[in-house]
């Protein structure tokens, strides 16, 4: 999984890791990177959707 995460563009991954990880707010987030609060909540929807991509590339085929 963080093998994955380091895959991302470097935005994605820092709001992902400072949202989840951190448990930092959107505001926040905004606040500590010079960005907006919809660029936070952006970039962490864009960076959700593009490991569950890579997840569903990697497991597809398997049958759990």
């Amino acid at each position: 999984v963080m093998n994955y995460i380091q895959e991302l563009p470097e935005g994605y991954r820092m709001v992902l890791n400072m949202y989840v990880f951190d448990g930092f707010s959107h505001n926040e987030i905004a606040e500590e990177l010079g960005i907006s609060v919809n660029t936070s909540k952006t970039q962490l929807l864009k960076a959700r959707k593009k490991l569950k991509l890579r997840f569903h590339s990697v497991t597809e085929g398997y049958h759990i």
